[in-house]
């Protein structure tokens, strides 16, 4: 049988047999802090498990007698990801044991990988391996164990909620995304798993984050459910200034869908996520499909203290996928609500041009209007949701479907369709007629109209706009009735 080898450590953070939930956090942020302030030095990769390639990889299955807390009775386990293929750097892990009250934290203890947790199946076991990440599973869906969240290479972490299949991620911190200078791919280089009591329905999760441009010392709290929640508590501390710091990031794919690009495929749509949604600091609702675009492209979204923002798959019908390997239509759409205020600045979109489903190229995130500088300290907390739909967030009617089309006889303008659907427009009686608000800059608004496709209490918005020059177009639009605003606001851009 083989056992998870443990071994009693002690390093930075003093008292640790001694100290509470949040004592055990301040003494890992003070670490954080003195790590910022002394030169950044890389991990060294775990060399045996280089010749470990894609296929290799997938097949490697963590042995059950491994499992960390599979006895106890407890509502969370947790399994780990050996080094190998592209995360062949290894990563801390260390268990905080319970003392017998809910709040006291033991000593901590570390974990150490072999090649004997693990059955490679027909490939060679590696002389060594480490821990390159973990997953922690929980009985979502009965009394089964399902994968709750997963956090494996530099700083990205996945969660999904019952009944969804892992899609977009999160990361704990993005550095000069999309900017001249190179980015930076931050690293989460130890994590310390509080033991949960029996009865406990949230886990708690520490870890120390890495990179040339910042340190940091974050607390995740996870609670499975239909909406698996984490709660991120984040504080950095910056060894340099950065062109760019990226706060919440989430990363997911879009390669085809209803407006684009067209595929040889027998699927229709391939994607992650279709939208970005936003809710901003003045309660307004926005959505902006995604696209696959041919060249980079970024856009931009001003806000002051954003109530929310996130990555939606709102397309939920398998029709529109014909994937059950892939299960698009089960991907979760994630949410990121700031907890107190974030001030000024956007939450900003990136948009890379991709041939296949399997890069990720959509990327968005929170980005302060303020620089930041050498020495500076920030703190951040948001909660992280994976959601299957998205009823709490909808109010309004909501755009379901963006279409685009070229116009017959004008080169310069294309058509947008625009589908709202929403319990706001069955209600609306007949005298209420249904209206629309749009504006248009950096283009020529020709012609809008409404319909209601037959069977449906849908309204689909049709936009024709026609292009100035070589300029971007930016259209917003939503829907209303009598001068009323019944609808979300659809954002969107027409490049030449």
């Amino acid at each position: 049988m083989v056992r998870l080898v443990a071994l009693l450590v002690v390093f930075m953070i003093p008292s640790l047999s001694t100290a509470h939930a949040q004592g055990f956090f301040d003494k890992l942020i003070e670490r954080a802090q003195l790590s910022a302030g002394q030169a950044y030095a890389k991990e060294a990769p775990v060399p045996d498990t280089a010749k470990l390639g894609y296929d290799t990889y997938r097949g490697i299955r963590y042995r059950p007698d491994s499992i960390l807390w599979r006895e106890g009775g407890g509502k969370f386990r947790v399994e780990f990801f050996p080094t190998g293929f592209l995360y062949q750097t290894p990563v801390k892990m260390y268990v905080i044991k319970r003392n017998g009250t809910p709040d006291a934290a033991g000593a901590a203890t570390a974990l150490s990988a072999s090649p004997e947790m693990f059955d490679f199946g027909t490939a060679t076991p590696p002389a060594q391996v480490g821990f390159a990440g973990f997953k922690v599973t929980s009985p979502m869906n009965g009394q089964k164990f399902d994968e709750v969240i997963a956090f494996l290479g530099a700083s990205y972490f996945r969660p999904i909620g019952k009944d969804q299949a892992y899609g977009a991620s999160a990361r704990g911190l993005a550095i000069d995304t999309a900017q001249p200078r190179s980015e930076e791919f931050p690293e989460f280089r130890e994590f310390w798993l509080v033991e949960p009591a029996p009865g406990d329905k949230t886990l708690t999760i520490y870890a120390l984050l890495e990179s040339p441009g910042a340190s940091g010392a974050y607390v995740f709290t996870v609670t499975p459910g239909a909406r698996t929640t984490v709660d991120v508590d984040a504080r950095l501390f910056m060894r340099h200034g950065v062109s760019m710091l990226g706060i919440a990031p989430l990363t997911s794919m879009f390669l085809s869908g209803k407006s684009g690009p067209w595929r040889d495929d027998f699927r229709p749509e391939v994607h992650d996520s279709d939208g970005l949604a936003l809710l901003t600091g003045t309660g307004e609702r926005i959505w902006r499909p995604l696209g696959n675009p041919g060249s980079l492209q970024v856009s931009s979204f001003v806000d002051n203290n954003p109530r929310g923002f996130g990555l939606q798959q709102r397309e939920r019908r398998f029709d529109r996928y014909q994937d059950s390997v892939a299960k698009y239509q089960a991907r979760p759409s994630l949410w990121v609500e700031p907890k107190g205020d974030w001030g000024e600045g956007e939450v900003r979109l990136v948009e890379i041009p991709t041939p296949s489903e399997y890069h990720d190229n959509i990327v968005a995130f929170w980005v302060s209007r303020w620089p930041v500088a050498k020495g500076q300290a920030l703190e951040y907390r948001y909660r992280l949701s994976a959601l299957g739909d998205e009823p709490a967030l909808a109010r309004d009617a909501r755009v379901v479907a963006t279409r685009q089309a070229p116009i017959d006889g004008n080169s310069k303008a294309r058509r947008i369709v625009v589908e709202f659907e929403g319990d706001t427009l069955p209600t609306l009686k007949e005298e209420r007629l249904v209206g629309s608000n749009v504006e248009v800059s950096g283009g020529k608004l020709l012609r809008t109209e409404i319909d209601q496709p037959p069977g449906s209490t849908n309204r689909r918005l049709f936009i024709d706009v026609e292009l100035e020059g070589r300029r971007t177009a930016d259209i917003r639009a939503f829907l209303t009735a009598e001068g009323e605003r019944v609808s979300e606001t659809f954002a969107s851009q027409i490049r030449p």
